[in-house]
């Protein structure tokens, strides 16, 4: 599986005024169509942060409402992992996924789950898929990027994509339902044999942008910049 880095760097006086207003680095995975929904990972900055992870992915169910700032707490889990991707894990009344059954219907790319629970026991239930990172060489383990509610007896297909947003708030914690971004935010496109950026935080736009190469990363799409006017 692909592995990707990003690199995020501060100026020390900046930096100070990050910390003064209890603000942390922010990264956050789309998954389908759309933005995020799922804080993936609130970090504590530093001068220089790397975060690096692999394409790998978990399945995760949990009884989390999908609301703004809601924590997610995972109950059950894909194991072992990571998720199989190109068929359905059924999620059984004992509130476990079963074995993983290949079905031509669900893409290559693409992670599926069928919500086997009762309704008589729980009408809804939150599934989403989960990635592990590393911090600063630090473990970040399987942390959700994404959550979306499934009805008893349904299915839900979710597709990740290699794209990371990047922004400052002081607000949210990882692993936290967001239903809109609402600071100035990087997003930064891997994959196509794009492994490794890196952005430094600009305080007269209040985001991170590329350096050197600037004009071109952006000209080729690998970076995009983005103001909550026009989320």
């Amino acid at each position: 599986m692909p592995n990707y880095s990003l690199t995020l760097n501060i100026d020390p006086t900046d930096l100070n005024v990050i910390k003064a207003a209890g603000q942390r680095i922010t990264l956050a995975k789309p998954v389908g169509s759309g933005d995020p929904n799922v804080v993936w990972l609130s970090i504590d900055p530093f001068q220089s942060t790397t975060v690096e992870w692999t394409e790998d992915y978990w399945i995760y169910s949990s009884t989390t409402a999908i609301s703004q700032g809601a924590a997610i707490t995972k109950l059950s889990e894909v194991t072992p992992g990571p998720a199989i991707d190109a068929g359905y894990y059924p999620f059984t009344p004992a509130a476990t996924f079963g074995v993983f059954q290949n079905d031509p219907s669900v893409n290559s790319g693409t992670f599926a789950a069928v919500n086997n629970m009762p309704y008589t026991q729980y009408p809804t239930l939150t599934f989403g898929l989960s990635q592990s990172a590393m911090v600063n060489k630090t473990l970040a383990e399987r942390k959700p990027i994404s959550a979306q509610l499934v009805p008893s007896q349904n299915q839900i297909q979710m597709t990740p994509f290699t794209t990371v947003y990047v922004w400052l708030q002081s607000q949210f914690a990882s692993e936290t339902i967001i239903t809109k971004i609402t600071s100035n935010t990087a997003v930064t496109k891997f994959g196509g044999g794009v492994s490794d950026i890196t952005l430094k935080y600009e305080p007269t736009r209040g985001v991170f942008m590329p350096g050197t190469g600037a004009a071109k990363m952006l000209e080729m799409g690998l970076i995009e910049l983005r103001t909550p006017l026009l989320l």
